[in-house]
């Protein structure tokens, strides 16, 4: 990266430049399009993005992190993008520190990267693995929700083992807590039911919610924090502290290993 960018800067080798942008475009559109999930608008943006980049590379000092300065601009746009549409809860997400963007993309992307490493892999492997399991029910429903239904790709639906390995059990009793929770709500329906507690049946709730949200045939509907909340019958605050306290752990997690 450093030589091409070098060759670009001092020679304007073109070559050079269409070198690099061919190494990350298909990354950054990849990202751009799991965040708006329209086409033409990803395609707008990674043009955006490589047109800022012509520029920008004239005053880039290298120290080998073209890649982390190439998420770092795209954040910015994707933060542009949703405050001139008026989605304030997007940019919220957007704005947060490049730890957070960085842990949120290692979350959504499945497709193959070149800015994947050994790293990388190891760090996904703890968050799947230990840390998400780990936090608290309430935690980690906030967060599941907010990321596996959300940013899932609709041409790759959640699967159980996946939603299984994120709560730290067997696919047999991911099924048992979805039916559970599912024979209850049908109990609803009869004279004198017992009232749904949602807290006192967290991890069953969180796998019934987690899996019909992600199974939802359009995700045209945004999943803004109203929304979720309504979901749990709790306050919009009250889940976006959950969603936050729940980040704050995953990075203090991968920032102890």
């Amino acid at each position: 990266d450093a030589e091409l960018i070098r060759r670009y800067v001092t020679q304007t080798d073109q070559q050079a430049f269409e070198q690099l942008m061919g190494r990350y475009y298909d990354s950054t559109y990849r990202r751009f399009l799991r965040h708006c999930r329209h086409q033409e608008d990803a395609a707008d943006l990674t043009q955006q993005l490589w047109i800022n980049m012509v520029t920008k590379l004239e005053n880039y000092q290298d120290e080998g992190r073209f890649a982390a300065f190439l998420t770092r601009s795209a954040s910015n746009l994707l933060t542009d993008f949703w405050r001139h549409k008026g989605v304030v809860n997007k940019v919220m997400v957007e704005q947060n520190d490049d730890a957070d963007l960085s842990l949120i993309d290692k979350m959504t992307d499945t497709a193959p990267d070149p800015l994947e490493n050994t790293q990388l892999h190891d760090e996904v492997d703890t968050l799947t693995r230990q840390l998400i399991p780990a936090l608290p029910c309430e935690l980690r429903l906030a967060w599941l929700l907010r990321h596996e239904s959300e940013f899932w790709e609709e041409k790759q639906p959640l699967r159980w083992d996946h939603l299984a390995e994120l709560n730290g059990v067997d696919e047999q009793t991911a099924w048992q807590r979805f039916e559970k929770l599912r024979n209850k709500l049908l109990a609803q329906t009869q004279p004198n039911a017992p009232l749904l507690d949602l807290k006192g049946d967290c991890e069953e709730a969180l796998i019934f919610l987690v899996w019909t949200q992600a199974q939802r045939p359009s995700k045209k509907q945004d999943f803004t924090w109203d929304y979720l909340a309504g979901l749990l019958g709790i306050t919009a605050n009250a889940i976006k502290l959950r969603y936050q306290k729940a980040l704050l752990n995953l990075k203090e997690g991968l920032s102890n290993q």
